[in-house]
């Protein structure tokens, strides 16, 4: 549990990751079938899927495939009885908690410098006004900077806010539902967001690529 947010997907949530699979292959298994499908089966499971786009299918397909090298029982569980599916949402809900505390750990390691590489581009260009590992205010932290409260901007007002971060500044609502511009590819991150495709760019943003 400890390297797959270091090593597969640091935002990866397990129970959705191994349900959408489920599915996935579900949709695959009864296209071979010789046997009727149950319609109102079918129709959920369409359902389901009509809300999750090619590209997270994918990615939730590639995560499940590299979880399984390192917990290849996890897949006989995932298609065993309800005794074993249950097994299943327990191990996957203790794995998420130390996915958690994995993260945890690596951000306190990197609070002390931070400051250094969290603009936009840091290499192309510096935090301006720059924050300095030795200084105790809080006054340019957070939402208190205007770079980085463009990054942390929630993706579908980011764009409103680049053209105007004076007017737009205490005015947009932030809620932890919504994913932070930086996710998202842009100079300025989430400049270019396309709410009619909320895929594209997405998971692309420059820390994550960097990450990759």
């Amino acid at each position: 549990a400890h390297c797959i947010p270091r090593t597969i997907n640091m935002f990866c949530i397990l129970n959705d990751t191994f349900r959408i699979v489920m599915l996935m292959e579900e949709e695959e298994a009864s296209k071979v079938s010789d046997s009727l499908e149950n319609e109102d089966i079918k129709a959920q499971r369409d359902k389901v899927l009509s809300y999750v786009g090619k590209d997270a299918q994918e990615r939730h397909m590639r995560n499940y495939s590299k979880i399984l090298v390192g917990a290849p029982y996890l897949r006989k569980l995932a298609h065993g009885n309800l005794k074993q599916q249950a097994e299943l949402h327990t191990i996957l809900a203790e794995m998420q908690v130390i996915m958690g505390q994995a993260r945890s750990n690596d951000a306190s390691h990197l609070k002390n410098c931070i400051v250094q590489y969290a603009a936009p581009d840091p290499s192309d260009k510096e935090l301006g006004p720059p924050i300095y590992t030795d200084n105790k205010s809080h006054t340019l932290l957070g939402v208190n900077h205007p770079q980085l409260t463009g990054m942390l901007c929630p993706i579908k007002p980011a764009k409103v806010y680049h053209e105007d971060p004076k007017k737009y500044n205490g005015v947009i609502r932030m809620h932890s539902t919504a994913w932070p511009a930086f996710i998202y590819e842009g100079t300025p991150p989430g400049k270019d967001f396309n709410l009619d495709n909320v895929q594209e760019r997405f998971l692309k943003g420059y820390y994550l690529t960097c990450g990759i």
